[in-house]
């Protein structure tokens, strides 16, 4: 099914079901008027939805935020779906009909409020975060050394090329030496050409330049657009490939592997090719920093030795409570995971297609190399 297709469908049912209960809660006998009219109303915030994202060009401000607006209701209406269930079969004991009543009521302007404060501050919030990784071993040349991740950009009518050198700007303030991209830079690449020159314009901002991993966006977007843009830049393309940076005479390798399409057993090996690609020219021991866009490479980064595996594309699951995700559908979600001698990062993105967000802020995040030392 059609990507379009799929979303205005969904926020028609979704509507559809949400009308039928708020009617059957509230005890109104036009249950399918309450119904039909939600259809309309989710089906018409999907539909802007969709057009905002092709025609935000040359647009005001009124258009962002009512965007904002349509997203958040579309996410109101996944909340209530939760609410009205339970609270519509409770008001079915007359006992507990007025409690239900009240709860609803509470819940739906609940749902509606989080639903626009998400859109609106998760597309605002954005924090840097920073960590220190010690590495065993680790050269004399290469300690204190500082580098970015920069993953998830998304660039199109919320996150726009024109963002991106406040994004770059940030990083140099932090001092990074370099900026390691994990993928999915952009989805709207009528702005690819804006968003190279962007790019070859901070790599010298950044002694060791900017290295990039393929993330599943560009696949989706246009690869071979995008490719063919970067590489008329000075961005080092890490294509199941690695590089060197070299700091007194020590050396530091990156290693960057592709978006996994497979399936099954297939999918374990495609991976472990590209990971063999990516590593043959790096010698064995030598400290290495795997970028991936998927984070099923951590294991895989695990057991090849890499100090460091950046990955990005979950973006934290962009809602939850507390900082912590509430739904993990991915072996590794959220934040820093380590098997004891070497670490795996999963950045929440710098920013996203749909922009909402929840107790899981955007992020720039930086990184310190320290050397081990044994206790």
């Amino acid at each position: 099914m059609h990507f379009e297709t799929m979303i205005l469908l969904l926020f028609s049912v979704l509507g559809l079901i949400d009308g039928a209960l708020f009617a059957l809660l509230f005890r109104r006998r036009r249950f399918y008027f309450y119904a039909l009219a939600m259809a309309l109303l989710g089906g018409a915030a999907g539909a802007y939805f969709l057009w905002y994202a092709k025609g935000y060009d040359g647009l005001g401000l009124w258009s962002l935020y009512l965007a904002y607006g349509m997203t958040g209701f579309m996410v109101a209406e996944i909340i209530a779906l939760f609410l009205l269930v339970p609270l519509s079969l409770l008001s079915l004991v007359k006992a507990l009909r007025r409690a239900a009543k009240l709860l609803g009521a509470l819940g739906l302007l609940a749902s509606l409020g989080i639903g626009v404060y998400g859109a609106y501050d998760g597309n605002h919030r954005e924090v840097t975060e920073h960590h220190d990784i010690y590495v065993k071993d680790l050269p004399e040349a290469l300690e204190g050394y500082r580098f970015a991740q920069m993953t998830d950009t998304h660039i199109g009518p919320y996150f726009r090329y024109t963002d991106l050198p406040r994004e770059m700007a940030r990083a140099k303030a932090e001092g990074a030496e370099a900026v390691f991209f994990t993928g999915d830079l952009i989805d709207d690449v009528r702005h690819m050409k804006e968003t190279a020159d962007i790019l070859d314009e901070w790599q010298e901002a950044f002694p060791d330049g900017i290295l990039y991993a393929w993330g599943n966006h560009e696949y989706y977007r246009g690869k071979d657009l995008i490719r063919s843009e970067l590489l008329r830049t000075r961005v080092e393309l890490l294509e199941n490939e690695s590089t060197v940076i070299r700091r007194g005479g020590a050396a530091l390798y990156v290693a960057g592997v592709d978006y996994p399409w497979s399936r099954g057993a297939a999918r374990s090996l495609e991976m472990q090719d590209m990971m063999d690609f990516a590593y043959r020219d790096i010698p064995e021991g030598a400290p290495s920093i795997l970028l991936a866009h998927h984070s099923d490479f951590i294991d895989l980064g695990f057991e090849r030795g890499a100090f460091l595996t950046l990955t990005g594309h979950t973006h934290g699951t962009q809602f939850g409570l507390f900082g912590r995700p509430i739904i993990t559908p991915f072996r590794y979600t959220r934040g820093m995971y380590s098997d004891g001698m070497h670490q795996g990062y999963v950045s929440r993105g710098d920013a996203s297609w749909f922009p909402f967000r929840f107790s899981c802020d955007r992020e720039l995040a930086v990184f310190t190399l320290h050397r081990k030392t044994e206790k």
